[in-house]
């Protein structure tokens, strides 16, 4: 039985796990509606879909709200474009789960960059038996920031997906305090958002080409957000 102060602390925990994702959702949907988005390299992603392969789309942590909002809308004009959400197994994933409930994501919980074997044969099998094209943050669930991690090559290894960088800047915008240092624009921001080129990984990949595969990609989402930072000049 928990002590009365326990208690009231699980009670606090469980109600904030409720109101912040809910918060946090209606202060991305007024940026949505607010800030002036204009999206570069969509043809990148538009050939792929109209090839009918899928891909793993990747950004930085950080850079979650106008990187994903950028994807939903290409998936309104294009509905073959079955885009996932990869959400790590932690509380951390739990909120972000809920923030993203009602936008018709392909949920799939695990980790490209830490988990196991499960969890990878998990998001395979999505991309490989139902087409999805997983979001996934290669510095994620926590960081190092910036440092793309192996398991996001390894996955495009075994099912043949590309990897396509993704990266965004915004006019006005401020870090929040957490280990990502994520960023929040400001509403009436400008954004802008490049796609870059997709990143074909071989079949059956030894230890060391995943590791240049990583580092590759990894430039590749930093060069995307200097064209990003570019445009908005």
């Amino acid at each position: 039985m928990l002590a009365p102060g326990s208690a009231r602390r699980s009670a606090r925990r469980r109600a904030a796990e409720h109101i912040l994702p809910a918060l946090a959702r209606h202060l991305i949907t007024l940026l949505w509606r607010t800030c002036q988005l204009r999206v570069h390299g969509e043809h990148h992603l538009e050939r792929l879909i109209e090839a009918d392969r899928p891909a793993i789309v990747c950004y930085w942590h950080r850079q979650q709200i106008f990187c994903v909002r950028a994807l939903l809308l290409l998936r309104e004009r294009h509905p073959r474009f079955r885009l996932g959400y990869l959400i790590s197994p932690s509380r951390d994933g739990d909120a972000a789960a809920r923030v993203f409930a009602d936008l018709d994501l392909h949920i799939v919980r695990g980790s490209a960059t830490r988990g196991g074997a499960q969890a990878l044969r998990e998001i395979y099998q999505s991309i490989r038996r139902d087409g999805v094209s997983p979001i996934v943050t290669p510095d994620g669930p926590t960081g190092p920031v910036s440092v793309f991690k192996p398991g996001v090559a390894m996955l495009a290894s075994l099912s043949g997906a590309p990897i396509v960088p993704v990266s965004c800047a915004a006019s006005r915008a401020f870090a929040l305090r957490t280990w990502d240092r994520a960023v929040v624009p400001w509403p009436f921001a400008r954004i802008d958002v490049v796609i870059g080129e997709p990143i074909e990984v071989g079949r059956g990949s030894d230890a060391a080409a995943l590791e240049a595969v990583s580092r590759q990609a990894g430039a590749a989402l930093d060069r995307a957000g200097e064209l990003a930072s570019a445009h908005g000049t």
